[in-house]
């Protein structure tokens, strides 16, 4: 039987779920992050992209392109403006799931953080959490 995790917005307009277990689990401590999450970093939930679906309401998209022409496009709740979900053009075999939108937040067990160049000085991670100054080559997150 596949393990299923499911989440929502604030308002409860955005459901999705998620089939199986994650691919990664990590935090996102750049600048754009931090700015779209309101707090020191974001939490990602990654699964593949056949994995997820949406049972209420698709969310409405933010495309922030980058100066290669890539895109990364953030999906949120256009009723109360929860950060639901980020797609990547360099990654479009997955989904990244917003952390604090799974109704269960206890299975968050994020093991490595990106951007830590980036982190507030006042922040202390937990010595388990790899951290990486950048977005490590290889890295599907």
């Amino acid at each position: 039987m596949s393990d299923v995790w499911s989440g929502g917005c604030l308002c409860g307009e955005v459901r999705y779920r998620c089939a199986g277990e994650p691919i990664s689990m990590g935090l996102c401590q750049c600048g754009r992050c931090q700015r779209q999450s309101g707090s020191a970093f974001l939490i990602a939930t990654v699964f593949p992209r056949e994995a997820v679906t949406f049972e209420r309401n698709a969310p409405a998209i933010y495309t922030a392109r980058h100066a290669d022409g890539k895109c990364l496009y953030r999906h949120f709740c256009r009723e109360c403006g929860s950060a639901i979900m980020i797609t990547l053009d360099r990654y479009p075999e997955i989904r990244s799931m917003m952390g604090g939108t799974l109704d269960d937040t206890t299975r968050l067990k994020p093991s490595f953080s990106l951007w830590c160049s980036s982190a507030q000085s006042w922040l202390s991670l937990p010595p388990d959490i790899v951290q990486h100054a950048a977005y490590p080559d290889g890295l599907i997150a």
